[in-house]
C-alpha cells in the first residue's frame, strides 16, 4: 500500500512512517520542516501545493499535520490554528477524493472536554473547553463531510496519549530527567489521569484501519483502556530507569482531570488488541531513550 503520513517530521509522524515502512509499505512522508521519514516539503494550508501530490498515486492519507497541543494552538491564535488544523485537512481531504484513497484523521481525546463519565465511549458528546479542541471537532465535521458528499472513505481515530520514541511529551520529560538523575515535577498533587499507548500498537490499530471496510464512516477511541496517574507514570518511570531522581510532586491547584477510554469498539470492528502493557511500552521507550540520548 502507498501511504502519504503528514506530519512526518513530528514524533507520531516519524514512529508511523518508519512503522509503516517496516510492515511493508510504501510510505511517504510530508511536513513543512525536514526530517529523515519526510519526502515533501510542502504547507498543507497551500492547495495547490498539495493538490500537486495527486500524480504520486497514494492509496492511503493518515493525517497527522496540525498544532498538535492546545498550548501550540493557543500561541498560533485562532486564524493560524483553524488554517492549518482545519483548512489544512479540508485541503488533504481534497486530495483524497481526487485519488479515491483511504483517509484517516488522527483526532484527539480533547474533543470530549472534561469527561462527565468514565471510560470514555465515543458515544459521549464532544464538548471541549479549550480552542485546540474545537479545531479537531471542526477537522472531524470537515472530515465526515467529505464522507457523505463524496464517499471519501474516511476513519477518525481519537488519541490519548502516544508514546515511545522520540516522545516530546511527558513520557519524554520523565524519561529524560530519569535518566539525568534529574527531580521529576509532577502538578496538581499527580492526581490527574489519562491513558498510555506506546506506538507500535497505533501503527497497528492505522494499518488495521486502511485495510478494513467496516471502518469507513467510523469514529474510535484509541487507547490501551487503562487509567493511569501521573504520579503513578513518574514512579514506574522511575523504577525501570534504576533512577536517582526524586519526584516533586506540587501541591493540588485544581479538582483532578480524569479520562480514559472505552475501546471496545476498535477491539470489536477493527480487531485492535494493543500487545504492549504500559511497563513494555516504557522499557521499549527507555532503551530507545538510553541509545539516543
Amino acid at each position: 500500500m502507498k501511504i502519504l503520513v503528514t506530519g512526518s517530521s513530528g514524533f507520531l509522524g516519524r514512529n508511523i512512517v518508519n512503522c509503516m515502512r517496516s510492515k511493508g509499505h510504501d510510505a511517504r512522508g510530508l511536513d513543512i520542516v525536514k526530517a529523515e521519514t519526510t519526502d515533501y516539503i510542502i504547507d498543507i494550508t497551500r492547495r495547490d501545493d498539495v493538490i500537486g501530490l495527486s500524480k504520486e498515486g497514494f492509496d492511503a492519507i493518515v493525517h497527522l499535520a496540525a498544532y498538535p497541543n492546545p498550548r501550540s494552538f493557543t500561541n498560533a491564535g485562532a486564524l493560524k490554528g483553524l488554517d492549518v488544523n482545519v483548512v489544512g485537512t479540508i485541503n488533504m481531504l481534497e486530495l483524497a477524493r481526487i485519488l479515491n484513497a483511504r483517509f484517516l484523521l488522527y483526532s484527539t481525546s480533547n474533543v470530549y472536554g472534561k469527561p462527565t463519565k468514565l471510560p470514555v465511549t465515543e458515544d459521549d458528546p464532544l464538548r471541549p473547553f479549550e480552542g485546540y479542541g474545537w479545531s479537531k471537532v471542526a477537522a472531524e465535521a470537515v472530515s465526515m463531510s467529505y464522507h457523505v458528499v463524496h464517499k471519501v472513505p474516511v476513519t477518525i481515530f481519537r488519541l490519548w496519549k502516544p508514546y515511545g520514541p522520540h516522545d516530546n511529551g511527558v513520557v519524554g520529560i520523565f524519561i529524560t530527567r530519569a535518566l539525568k538523575n534529574e527531580d521529576l515535577v509532577v502538578n496538581n498533587g499527580g492526581v490527574d489521569t489519562t491513558d498510555f499507548l506506546y506506538v507500535e500498537d497505533l501503527c497497528d490499530a492505522t494499518e488495521l484501519a486502511l485495510r478494513k471496510d467496516d471502518a469507513v464512516g467510523q469514529a474510535f477511541n484509541i487507547g490501551l483502556g487503562v487509567e493511569t496517574s501521573i504520579l503513578d507514570l513518574a514512579r514506574i518511570i522511575v523504577k525501570l530507569v534504576g533512577s536517582n531522581s526524586k519526584i516533586n510532586v506540587q501541591p493540588r491547584t485544581s479538582e483532578p482531570f480524569r479520562s480514559y477510554p472505552d475501546v471496545s469498539k476498535a477491539m470489536r470492528i477493527l480487531g485492535f488488541k494493543p500487545k504492549y502493557d504500559l511497563v513494555s511500552g516504557l522499557r521499549a521507550t527507555i532503551d530507545w531513550f538510553r541509545r539516543n540520548l
